[in-house]
Formats: structure tokens, sequence, C-alpha cells
């Protein structure tokens, strides 16, 4: 998977290419699906005050890895481990409906 966002390396969709095969249309939406769960996860944890900012800077910068560090200041949880949790949640969903 190319990376596109800075928690890419979280989003393990191999399960997800065995159920897919070689369709890349449909990789790329599996994909997108699962970085908008993640991201969606990271904004149930963060504070609400810290959203426009976040969002802000990720916008411009997806790929930076330097969120990471905004987010543990901000985050008391582990995040890796939440993100995890979604991915596998959601890629869960995905296959069930396949």
């Amino acid at each position: 998977m190319t990376k596109t966002t800075f928690y890419d390396h979280l989003l393990d969709v191999s399960e997800l290419e065995k159920h897919l095969g070689k369709d890349e249309e449909l990789m790329l939406i599996a994909k997108k699906t699962l970085r908008n769960h993640a991201l969606v996860s990271i904004l149930e944890i963060l504070p609400k005050d810290k959203h426009d900012q976040f969002l802000s800077e990720f916008s411009q910068a997806p790929h930076d890895t330097k969120h990471w560090e905004f987010l543990r200041k901000h985050v008391t949880a582990d995040l890796e481990k939440v993100i995890k949790s979604e991915v596998a949640r959601a890629k869960k969903e995905m296959i069930k409906h396949l």
C-alpha cells in the first residue's frame, strides 16, 4: 500500500486482499475506508478542542509523522492500539459483507 497517511503502517490489508483479489478499484475503496475508520478513532479520543488544529495540520500533510507528537501530547490512551483495534473491527465487518 502506498503510504499516504502517517498511520498507514497500522492498516494491514493482507486479509482483505485474500478476499478481494487483484481488483485494484475495490482495494482502493477498502484502503480509503480503513483510513477513514482510523481517522475517526483518532478524533474520538482526541479532545474536541484540539480537533481543528489537528485536522488543519493533517489536511496539509497527512503523511507527516510529526502528527504522532501532537497526538501523544493530547491523548493518554495507547493511540496505536486504538487505531489497530478499530481497523480490525472495520476489516471484520467488511469481510462479513463480502
